[in-house]
């Protein structure tokens, strides 16, 4: 009976979750398309065509995977890997972001201690996340504190 139990659950989780993380997926195309969009206009106000190629690239990534997901790619492709085809343009627009700061600082310790302070919550949130992970005391529910799990 146990088995039965775990299995329909893990099967309810999973079509719970396919739909939160569709949205959530297509949400982080928009921002991200929004974002590159926007270091377009700042590349051409700038004049700077050091980062454009790559802006370009990262705009046409960003248009395929919204395509790929029109046609449920997430289902052949498997969701996870899904979810890291979108993780890598989150880093293509960090590496943009980084090079750019950079650029515009002029400095490379300036820039990097500009991204590690930036990007402290983040780096605070993996560090409580593997202390708790350690430690073999995994909350049942997200670190956020939220508690609104199946919306």
């Amino acid at each position: 009976m146990a088995p039965l139990v775990a299995s329909s659950t893990i099967i309810l989780s999973t079509q719970l979750e396919s739909p939160r993380l569709a949205k959530d997926l297509e949400d982080c195309r928009k921002t991200c398309l929004n974002v590159l969009v926007a270091f377009l206009a700042l590349q051409s106000i700038t004049g700077s065509t050091t980062l454009t190629v790559a802006t370009l690239t990262l705009v046409l990534y960003t248009i395929s995977l919204h395509i790929a997901a029109t046609v449920d790619a997430s289902r052949q492709l498997g969701v996870v890997i899904f979810a890291v085809l979108h993780a890598i343009l989150a880093i293509g627009i960090f590496t943009v972001t980084s090079v750019e700061l950079v650029l515009a600082v002029n400095s490379p310790t300036v820039a990097i201690s500009i991204i590690i302070l930036c990007f402290l919550p983040t780096i605070v949130t993996v560090f409580r996340y593997l202390h708790v992970a350690i430690s073999g005391d995994l909350p049942s529910v997200p670190l956020t504190g939220s508690t609104d799990v199946l919306a």
